[in-house]
């Protein structure tokens, strides 16, 4: 320390603290600017509620094609799952034993109607004997009777003769209705209807088909009240054709639409429910009985606020919105929300006509700071990276 002027020890220690200084200040932040957001108004459009539930397909009808007379069967007339019509051939039981009782029948009949002519002849002439009193009253009476059991038998003959001629008949074995054909149950050469009506095949009406579903109870009171009302105009009373759409598991929305059919009249205490029935039309044959189906049923049309589903966001409060004021101050609005239409929500509670609600850039604003509004670009997509992986509530 001796050797050193004084002055440089000064000098260095002036540095020392402007260094220590001048590390101690922070620079200035910078201000950063509002950041760009899309707003939109609400929009008030009268939209139609849907109801959606859960059901399975049923054929109009079923039939259980049966062997009715005994017999070998000697043809097939049908492919598997073609389309028939009431009366078309199905299956041939040979026939020749049924056609020899035909023969054997009316031989009988033949006969019974000649031993029948005969006991009237011997009837008339038995009455005019008696009445110059060449035979008894009693000879009379019995040759009566042997006309009347003559004409009998001609009855039980004729009879016989129809019960041949159906057996005959039955051994073409047809369809009764409409429909489509499953496969055969029984191969030609085997013989069916020993000791019991062989099961051939099945066809079922499939065109149009049954959808048959659940209502809940709660779902059916505003429609039987609307019913009821006498005060209701018939444009809020639901038609007896009233529209219903169903979709399959593999199809996008609802495309085939049919129309409500029936409904139980009792409500199922154990479930609540009440079973509804709607038709629908299946001319190329792709609804098939048993499926797995989605049912919609337009409940009401009504006048609602509508916003874009990416506007929606939720925490642990609930849904709610982020809406722009006058100064470009973001706000939060709780709200309700009710169902879907295509890429809009509908907004129940919670929001005014008037109210801006930010659509795109929701991710970077914030309640309490500002934004910048501007104008959507044309062609610019209807979501952005806050809407991804969002969950959509039906």
């Amino acid at each position: 320390m001796r050797g050193r002027p004084r002055h440089l020890i000064v000098t260095s220690a002036l540095l020392v603290l402007c260094f220590l200084s001048a590390c101690s200040q922070k620079p200035a932040k910078k201000a950063l600017p509002p950041p760009d957001v899309t707003a939109v108004q609400p929009q008030q459009k009268e939209v139609t509620k849907y109801l959606e539930y859960t059901g399975n397909t049923t054929p109009v009808a079923t039939v259980d094609i049966r062997a009715r007379v005994p017999g070998f069967l000697e043809k097939m007339y049908f492919e598997p799952r073609a389309k028939v019509k009431a009366g078309d051939l199905l299956f041939l039981i040979d026939p020749r034993q049924y056609q020899a009782n035909v023969k054997e029948a009316k031989g009988r009949l033949e006969a019974q109607k000649a031993s029948s002519k005969l006991a009237q002849t011997e009837v008339q002439i038995s009455q005019q004997l008696e009445s110059k009193e060449a035979i008894s009253a009693l000879r009379l009476e019995k040759k009566v009777a042997e006309r009347d059991v003559a004409a009998a038998d001609v009855d039980l003959a004729d009879a016989t003769l129809d019960k041949a001629k159906l057996d005959l008949e039955w051994t073409r074995v047809t369809s009764p209705i409409d429909g489509r054909v499953s496969r055969n149950k029984v191969d030609v050469g085997n013989l069916v209807g020993a000791n019991e009506k062989t099961l051939l095949t099945t066809v079922v009406s499939d065109d149009p088909i049954y959808a048959y579903f659940g209502v809940s109870e709660l779902d059916l009171l505003p429609a039987l009240r609307r019913m009821t009302n006498p005060k209701a105009d018939s444009s809020t009373k639901p038609s007896s054709k009233l529209p219903v759409y169903l979709g399959l598991a593999d199809e996008t929305g609802y495309p085939h639409e049919g129309h409500f059919d029936f409904a139980e009249t009792t409500v199922d205490s154990s479930t609540g429910t009440i079973q509804v029935r709607g038709i629908f039309p299946n001319p190329d044959g792709l609804l098939m009985g048993g499926m797995f189906v989605r049912i919609r049923v337009p409940s009401e049309k009504r006048t609602v606020l509508l916003i874009p589903d990416i506007s929606v966001q939720f925490d642990q409060g609930g849904r709610y919105v982020l809406v722009v004021d006058d100064a470009n101050m973001v706000h939060q609005k709780r709200i309700k929300m009710g169902e879907q239409v295509e890429d809009m929500r509908v907004i129940e509670e919670g929001l005014n006509p008037t109210d801006r609600v930010i659509a795109t850039g929701v991710q970077r604003a914030r309640a309490g700071s500002k934004v910048n509004i501007i104008a959507a670009p044309a062609g610019a997509p209807k979501s952005d990276s806050a809407a991804q992986g969002k969950t959509k509530e039906k």
